[in-house]
């Protein structure tokens, strides 16, 4: 249930699509639903992080010109120019003040080691930002090569398992700097 509550102007998005099949409706609806979700948070937790501020206008400018020029195209460029907004992020943070993506994912859980070596984390960050690069272009043909529904469902799937894969392939490359439970011998 955490998930809905979390992410319903995705789930707004999808639900839309999938019974209008009208992509500048369904992005309406997530940005309504985002600007709900950010009131709702700056109330409940008096704060609303700057990237989803950021990202919220820069998707309300997408559907508003989306809507003007009655062109779906402008939304099918949301997603990668947040993936290239993330992938920068990731590399200026690293530059600046040596901060690595993967531990601020799983910061709560605890599960990477301060001990983990800074030039490791730096290669699984240089991963995230060359995958997200290059996500953000295959986005793109993906978009304007195929049908708005291929393009919806590539998003929608993708997305996912690209993300999830990231947060994959980091943790095993970072499996000697865990902190997990060890097995008891008996």
């Amino acid at each position: 249930m955490t998930f809905f509550k979390e992410n319903y102007p995705i789930v707004g998005f999808i639900a839309a699509y999938l019974i209008t099949k009208n992509l500048i409706l369904a992005a309406a609806i997530w940005s309504g639903l985002t600007l709900v979700q950010m009131i709702v948070h700056y109330f409940t937790q008096k704060e609303v992080k700057k990237s989803h501020i950021a990202l919220f206008f820069v998707g309300l400018a997408l559907v508003a010109l989306a809507y003007y020029f009655d062109d779906d195209d402008f939304i099918k460029w949301k997603t990668s120019i947040a993936v290239w907004a993330g992938a920068l992020f990731i590399l200026i943070r690293q530059l600046a003040s040596g901060k690595y993506v993967i531990q601020d994912l799983t910061k709560s859980s605890g599960l990477i080691k301060d001990t983990a070596p800074k030039n490791l984390l730096a290669k699984v960050n240089w991963m995230w930002v060359i995958v997200l690069a290059m996500y953000g272009g295959l986005n793109l043909y993906i978009a304007f090569n195929f049908s708005t529904d291929f393009w919806f469902y590539f998003k929608l799937i993708s997305m996912f398992v690209l993300l999830f894969g990231l947060l994959i392939i980091s943790i095993v490359m970072l499996k000697e700097h865990l902190h997990l439970e060890e097995e008891s011998s008996n």
